[in-house]
């Protein structure tokens, strides 16, 4: 595990190569996935003038497993939208998505009224499919997994895409596994 005091070192570094002697950091806040390190221009921690105040920086993340570093935009920040694209592209962890509630409604729709409520049902959530694509999806899905270029096209119809702002930023892949 990565500990606080690497954290920080780490963030001081890639300030200092950003900004060399302009920036500190000012804050750590421990989180299950990352340390969350704020940071600010050193001229408005040493005086508190408004004027030298660095807005709209969002926080440093250091990964707490492998001290990878990455960075976030301020809304991603304040929401939190960061987790998300955090546990599925940093730490690919498996996310349910809007896919797998089809799925199980397909499943459950197939189950208790047949795979002809299912098919409409799949069609009317995803038109984008064929109605051969259809048939082959809910038949597939009956048996075991679909075909992967089925759930391609209900992913893009159905999992809205990360908006770039509120994305985590990859600044140096984790390579320690200890602070």
């Amino acid at each position: 595990m990565i500990d606080r005091e690497f954290a920080v070192r780490l963030v001081e570094a890639q300030l200092e190569r950003e900004s060399p002697g302009r920036l500190t950091v000012t804050h750590v806040e421990e989180h299950e996935l990352a340390w969350i390190v704020s940071y600010q221009s050193a001229e408005y921690v040493r005086t508190g003038e408004p004027s030298q105040l660095s807005v709209g920086n969002g926080p440093f993340l250091v990964d707490r497993v492998d001290g990878g570093l990455h960075s976030i935009g301020a809304v991603s920040a304040v929401t939190g939208a960061w987790e998300t694209d955090y546990r599925t592209r940093i730490r690919k962890t498996p996310t349910r998505t809007a896919v797998d509630d089809l799925h199980d409604a397909m499943r459950r729709t197939t189950a208790t009224r047949g795979r002809i409520f299912a098919m409409h049902m799949l069609r009317q959530m995803v038109p984008a499919l064929a109605h051969a694509e259809v048939i082959e999806y809910v038949n597939a899905l009956q048996t075991g997994s679909p075909p992967a270029h089925l759930v391609e096209i209900s992913t893009k119809a159905l999992v809205p895409e990360l908006d770039p702002v509120l994305s985590v930023h990859t600044i140096r892949t984790g390579q320690h596994a200890t602070g």
